[in-house]
């Protein structure tokens, strides 16, 4: 993520000066995209370009977490440019894009979804699905209420139409947190047996009884025990307590004792039935394509996720955009 980002970023501010610089009346705003803005628009045509704003920080990025599973409207609440100046929408301190002219308009949001490194809350690559969603209050329709520095639930979703959704659908793979200890199982007699409890840590869901666990241990090799000891031993793991394993190590075919020094064991435990996927760090675009808008209607933009400790990163790859389609 931070190389990507880095990478992005630097190229973005590398691009945004000559842009700015190559002709008069043409900016590039600090911080947004290299994209041209000239006020006024081109043949009748203006765009507008908004964003959001970060609510938290997971290492030098702002985000935006995202609490449940529910659908939560994302507040819209920075003008990066308006070529209209405010005559055909406009931001109004509520969250959502405020139609001021009746016409035909296309809208293109793009969201910053992260992929988050193992402990993370998203454990991995395991991504479940998520929903992109661009919404419309009609006049007399009370869009979600916004409060700075949140999320708004959307309750009812059936009051809004929607100009554009994508969902990004998981796979059928289980859900897995990990862990890695070191443990010594000591010196087991032949038909005797050890053990430890493992607590998992806190990852994409909550281990119970009943779901899967894999474990290895690093010093379970023959160059270790030798080849006929370390035939004899057997290791497995079951889940006796919700987030508890129990790893047991048996001397079972064994004729005489084995000695097993430390090393490392893994913990590997997975969902019984559940959906997750692999999406990567990503930028999703959204395109409405040409729609009929009337003023007094209210544009704002939806998400839901699936996964656990979920965020959307607040960077130029975060905004919606709007402009309208005939002169």
């Amino acid at each position: 993520m931070t190389n990507r980002r880095t990478v992005l970023t630097a190229a973005a501010a590398a691009l945004a000066l000559p842009l700015a610089n190559a002709r008069p009346g043409r900016q590039a705003p600090a911080g947004a995209q290299p994209e041209h803005f000239i006020p006024g628009g081109v043949r009748g045509i203006q765009r507008g370009h908004f964003s959001y704003t970060a609510t938290d920080h997971v290492d030098e990025y702002g985000v935006i977490r995202i609490p449940d599973d529910r659908l939560y409207m994302v507040p819209l609440t920075k003008s990066i440019f308006d070529e209209s100046s405010g005559g055909k929408y406009a931001l109004a301190g509520d969250g959502v894009l405020t139609v001021l002219k009746d016409d035909l308009y296309h809208m293109t949001v793009n969201m910053d979804w992260p992929a988050q490194s193992r402990g993370s809350g998203q454990d991995g690559y395991d991504v479940d699905s998520r929903k992109l969603l661009i919404l419309r209050a009609r006049v007399g329709v009370k869009p979600p209420t916004y409060t700075q520095g949140q999320v708004t639930p959307v309750t009812d979703l059936s009051r809004y139409d929607r100009m554009a959704s994508h969902d990004t659908p998981g796979s059928s793979v289980p859900k897995s947190v990990r862990t890695t200890v070191e443990w010594a199982p000591g010196t087991i007699a032949a038909g005797g047996m050890t053990y430890v409890d493992v607590p998992l840590p806190a990852g994409s869901f909550d281990p119970a009884v009943g779901d899967l666990v894999r474990v290895s241990h690093s010093s379970l090799t023959d160059a270790v025990l030798g080849q006929k000891k370390n035939a004899g031993v057997q290791i497995s793991a079951r889940f006796v307590a919700p987030g508890v394993a129990r790893v047991m190590v048996e001397n079972r075919y064994g004729a005489k004792a084995v000695a097993i020094p430390s090393g490392t064991m893994n913990v590997l435990a997975e969902s019984a039935v559940a959906s997750a996927g692999n999406n990567h760090d990503a930028w999703c675009y959204l395109n409405s394509g040409p729609v009929m808008l009337m003023a007094g209607e209210k544009i704002f933009v939806g998400v839901r996720s699936y996964s656990r400790g979920d965020f959307l990163q607040i960077s130029n790859g975060s905004f919606i955009r709007i402009s309208n389609v005939i002169a």
